[in-house]
């Protein structure tokens, strides 16, 4: 079992989290599952035979017990990471627009950030994004500032954090943001897939970052009236976690294609 990759995957208890698991696992990769909540999350990775450990992706203190976990039990490396966990909530005011880019955005870049030395040559990173993080949400000069091409995972952070300033102030929507914070959550997960790809275009273990959209999926988070399945919805994010050397990088995906964001 030691040469069999191990892969990585946030908000894994249930829904597209569990699914990716499942299907990662049934191509034969060692996969451990992670979820805030350690019982559920325990229970589900037995259920499909993983590995679980806890994690919440908004504590610092969580994220680096994680790292350190998987630097103890799994020394070979980490060579797919899937970054899934994420809230979506009712209403919108400041503390929504706080605890939304807390776990969505930052907590996204935390995991990123703490296991990136553990990832090995060609490891794949999915970053879990949706077509509700639309540019077009923004006004032009926010629209541009995400979407410079030399644009640093400091500078990005620091965009997330004027949203949520600017909410907490009431000018957001004079200074160019949507009242949306799960919209603007995801905007900056897919900025930061495009961020981190470019960032590591010259580490020498070629490793590949994408957003990937899974569509409106029947989950706890899409609801009943979703148009898309768990498994439709899990398969683009595996595809994506699973590609070869000669695979894309930096981009938004969507069903194994370039999507618009």
């Amino acid at each position: 079992m030691s040469g069999t990759p191990v892969a990585v995957v946030t908000g894994a208890n249930r829904g597209l989290g569990l699914e990716v698991c499942r299907q990662l696992a049934a191509r034969g990769l060692r996969v451990v599952a992670t979820a805030r909540d350690a019982e559920a999350g325990r229970a589900a990775a037995r259920g499909i035979g993983a590995a679980f450990h806890p994690l919440d992706v908004a504590d610092a203190g969580s994220v680096e017990r994680l790292a350190r976990g998987l630097r103890d039990g799994y020394p070979e490396g980490v060579a797919v990471l899937v970054a899934n966990a994420g809230i979506a909530m009712q209403g919108f005011d400041a503390e929504v627009a706080r605890a939304t880019i807390a776990t969505n955005f930052t907590g996204t870049l935390q995991v990123v950030e703490a296991l990136l030395p553990q990832l090995v040559r060609g490891a794949n990173v999915v970053l879990v994004s949706s077509g509700m993080g639309d540019r077009g949400l923004l006004s032009a000069p926010l629209r541009a500032a995400v979407s410079r091409e030399d644009l640093t995972r400091a500078e990005l952070a620091g965009l997330m954090r004027r949203f949520v300033d600017a909410v907490r102030a009431g000018r957001h929507t004079a200074d160019g943001w949507p009242s949306s914070a799960y919209g603007v959550s995801k905007i900056g997960v897919t900025a930061l897939a495009r961020v981190l790809a470019y960032e590591l275009a010259g580490d020498p273990r070629r490793i590949k970052v994408n957003a990937v959209c899974p569509g409106w999926v029947q989950t706890g988070m899409g609801g009943p009236s979703a148009t898309r399945t768990v498994e439709d919805g899990a398969a683009g994010i595996v595809w994506a976690a699973t590609l070869g050397a000669d695979g894309p990088s930096g981009g938004l995906l969507r069903d194994g294609a370039p999507a618009q964001w």
